[in-house]
C-alpha cells in the first residue's frame, strides 16, 4: 500500500499546510509506508525531503461564479470541473486499488470531482479514499449575505453520499468533534473525527530564536492567513488599547496576504497597522508575506502570548493550525469565546485565556489578564502541552484512519 497525499492548498514556501503535510509524511515513513505528495503548480518547497508533484491549479476557495443569483451552482460546477482536470493529470498507473488517497483540504467544490475521478476507473482498481472536511464554509460571515447559500450544504450532501456510493471504502473525516457532528447531520453518513497534527516541538527546539520571557516588554504574536475570520481587522484597536497597559506589550504581526487584504475589507486595518509600524516607539513590527518553515517557527518562538481573535461563527466548529502549533509547544494563548480553541484550552488544561466577547475591548481585557498571570500561565501551558501533543499528532491520525479502513475492507 502507498498513501497518495493530495493537497491543493500546498503552495508557496511553508506555513501550517506544509507543516501539517510534513507531520503526516514523517509518520508514514516511520511506519514503512510509501507516500506520494501532490501540491499546487509552482509550489517551491520540499516536504520532509519530498518534492510535491505539481498537479493543482486553484486554491480551494477560488471563486468561478459570475452571476450572484446562482453563484453557488456556478462555483460547484466550474470548480469541480477544474479540479477533475487536475486529478486526471495524475498518471493512472501511479495508483492501485491497494492504495489510499488522502485529501486533507477540500470543499464541496472539489468533492464531487473526486467522485467523478473514481468513476472513471474500473471498480476493481479504485483506491480507498479519505477526505478531510475542515471548513463549514456556508457558515462563514460573508456567505450569509449571498443568495441561495443553502445550496452549499445540499452540495456537500450530494457529493458526500455519491462518494460513499462510488467507493464504499471511503472515509469522510473532520478534525473537530463540532465539525464531525455538523457534517454528519448535513451528509447523513458517519464522519470520522481525526486530530489536527501540528506538533512543532521537535522543529522549534532546533531554532535559535526563543521567547526571551522579558517581563518588561512581553511580545504578542499574530500569525497566519490575513483574514477577517481571524480578526485581523481588530488588530489596530487592540494594539492602541494595549498601549495603556503597563508594561506595554510589543506586537509582531504577520501580514501574509497584503495583496488580497483590500478585497477582504481589510484595507483600512492594514493602513492603520502600517502607520503604527512606522511610528517610533510603537512596539509594532510587521512581517510580510508567506514564511519559510524556519521563519514561521522562529516567529512563533518569539511569542510570550499568541493572539487568536478568531470569529466564533467559523472557529466555533473549525480547527486552527496556529492554535494547535502554539499549544503543542506550550505557548500562552489568548482566544475568542465559543471557539474550538477555547474549548480545547479548557479540556486540556492549557495556558489559554478566553475573552468574554468577540470584540477588541474584550480581547484586550483577556490580554491584560494573560499578562498579569504570565508566569503561572506559562507553567500551565508547558504542563498541558505533552498530552495535547500526544492526542493531536500524526500517529494518532493514521491509527484512526487505518483502523477505520480495516473495518471497511472487512465489510467489503
Amino acid at each position: 500500500m502507498r498513501v497518495h497525499l493530495l493537497d491543493p492548498q500546498l503552495s508557496g514556501q511553508g506555513g501550517h499546510y506544509a507543516n501539517h503535510d510534513e507531520q503526516l509524511i514523517r509518520e508514514l515513513k516511520r511506519r514503512g509506508i510509501g507516500v506520494e505528495l501532490y501540491g499546487r503548480k509552482g509550489a517551491t518547497i520540499k516536504v520532509d525531503g519530498i518534492d510535491p508533484h505539481p498537479v493543482f491549479t486553484h486554491d480551494i476557495f477560488q471563486e468561478f461564479a459570475k452571476d450572484p443569483a446562482v453563484w453557488a451552482m456556478e462555483n460547484f460546477h466550474a470548480a469541480n470541473d477544474a479540479f477533475l482536470v487536475d486529478l486526471q493529470s495524475i498518471p493512472a498507473e501511479q495508483i492501485s486499488s491497494a492504495d489510499l488517497i488522502y485529501l486533507p483540504n477540500l470543499l464541496q467544490n472539489q468533492l464531487h470531482a473526486v467522485v467523478r475521478w473514481l468513476a472513471s476507473m474500473p471498480a476493481s482498481e479504485r483506491p480507498a479514499v479519505a477526505v478531510m472536511l475542515r471548513y463549514l464554509n456556508h457558515a462563514m460571515d460573508y456567505v450569509q449575505k449571498r443568495a441561495n447559500k443553502e445550496l452549499i450544504a445540499l452540495y456537500y450532501r450530494f457529493a458526500g453520499r455519491a462518494l460513499k456510493e462510488i467507493q464504499p471504502r471511503s472515509l469522510i473525516c473532520a478534525d473537530t468533534r463540532e465539525l464531525a457532528a455538523a457534517y454528519h447531520q448535513i451528509i447523513g453518513v458517519p464522519v470520522l473525527e481525526l486530530p489536527n497534527p501540528m506538533d512543532v516541538a521537535p522543529l522549534l527546539a532546533r531554532l535559535e530564536t526563543k521567547s526571551l520571557g522579558d517581563e518588561s516588554a512581553p511580545v504578542i504574536v499574530y500569525q497566519g492567513h490575513t483574514s477577517p475570520l481571524r480578526g485581523f481587522h481588530f488588530l489596530p484597536d487592540v494594539i492602541n488599547r494595549c498601549s495603556r497597559i503597563s508594561p506595554r506589550p510589543r506586537f509582531v504581526i504577520q501580514v501574509q496576504n497584503r495583496a488580497s487584504a483590500p478585497s477582504n475589507g481589510l484595507g483600512p486595518a492594514l493602513a492603520q497597522l502600517d502607520k503604527l509600524a512606522a511610528t517610533p516607539g510603537s512596539g509594532v513590527r510587521l512581517v510580510e508575506g508567506a514564511l519559510s518553515a524556519d521563519d514561521y517557527y522562529a516567529l512563533l518562538g518569539e511569542a510570550d502570548i499568541v493572539l487568536l481573535p478568531y470569529a466564533p461563527t467559523f472557529y466555533g466548529v473549525g480547527s486552527s493550525g496556529v492554535f494547535t502549533e502554539a499549544a503543542s509547544v506550550g505557548k500562552v494563548i489568548v482566544v475568542s469565546p465559543q471557539t474550538v480553541p477555547a474549548r480545547q484550552g479548557a479540556e486540556y488544561g492549557l495556558g489559554v485565556v478566553s475573552a468574554s466577547k468577540w470584540e477588541p475591548a474584550a480581547m484586550v481585557d483577556a490580554v491584560r489578564s494573560a499578562l498579569s498571570n504570565l508566569p503561572a500561565l506559562r507553567d500551565k501551558a508547558e504542563k498541558g502541552a505533552p498530552r495535547f501533543r500526544a492526542e493531536q499528532c500524526a500517529e494518532a491520525l493514521w491509527e484512526k484512519v487505518f483502523s477505520a479502513l480495516h473495518e471497511l475492507n472487512s465489510a467489503h
